[in-house]
């Protein structure tokens, strides 16, 4: 089906967001946006409107429409519906993974790990931005596939509708500091170990094995994200 200009105009714009070429706190000029795009400003006006009801940008009255900024309690709020439906995915992907998909994980998690031996051999020991970049997309994936694993249509309907993994991977791709060696061999281990629950279809130690890797992340992101706010 073809792409109405609307739909081509926020996939634009929020390839935009993704990539960080609209930062937090950049004014969204609708004029400038339609002459990049190439449509009059009436469809980037309607994908301006679905971004901010979905959370990517504020509205502010007299002023116009900004690319949200990070805010701690919205992470946290998303960190804890992570929980609930990743912790969920893990388990019943331990009943209906495929061998191909563990092969998958374990695909991704050989660049993860790649990419950990780079930041180790770094004099300050975490990442730069490009590397942070390269882990998050292997973070995105392994993620994704575990929701696909799961074979559950509605779980991997509400991830994606409140972005319950996108944006707290997005928030984060500023912040290479964030990702150490040490999180880096953690966060390893942690999804070695997931894997070998999925492989042995122990559907209660995926689960768990979920949630306590997602609230590791959680507690890292948070202390990091309230220490620069008070900077």
């Amino acid at each position: 089906m073809e792409q109405t200009l609307a739909e081509k105009s926020y996939d634009y714009i929020r390839g935009k967001l993704a990539s960080h070429d609209l930062p937090p706190g950049k004014r969204l000029v609708n004029r400038v946006l339609a002459s990049e795009i190439g449509v009059s400003v009436i469809p980037v006006r309607e994908a301006i409107h679905r971004l901010a009801s979905e959370g990517f940008v504020d509205h502010v009255p007299g002023s116009g429409a900004f690319v949200r900024k990070t805010d701690p309690q919205d992470i946290d709020d998303l960190y804890v519906l992570r929980d609930a439906l990743e912790s969920c995915a893990a388990g019943e992907a331990a009943r209906y993974i495929t061998d191909h998909q563990l092969d998958e994980l374990e695909s991704i998690l050989s660049k993860a790990e790649e990419i950990a031996q780079q930041i180790s051999k770094r004099p300050k020991q975490h990442a730069t931005k490009i590397q942070m970049n390269a882990w998050l997309d292997t973070e995105r994936s392994f993620h994704q596939l575990v929701f696909e694993a799961a074979r559950n249509q509605l779980l991997a309907k509400v991830a994606r509708e409140q972005r319950a993994i996108g944006q707290i991977f997005d928030a984060q791709r500023d912040d290479p500091q964030l990702l150490t060696s040490d999180v880096a061999l953690t966060t390893i281990s942690g999804k070695r170990q997931l894997i070998d629950a999925l492989r042995q279809r122990n559907h209660e130690k995926a689960r768990k094995l979920m949630s306590q890797q997602i609230q590791r992340g959680r507690k890292e992101v948070l202390r990091h994200l309230r220490t620069t706010a008070k900077q």
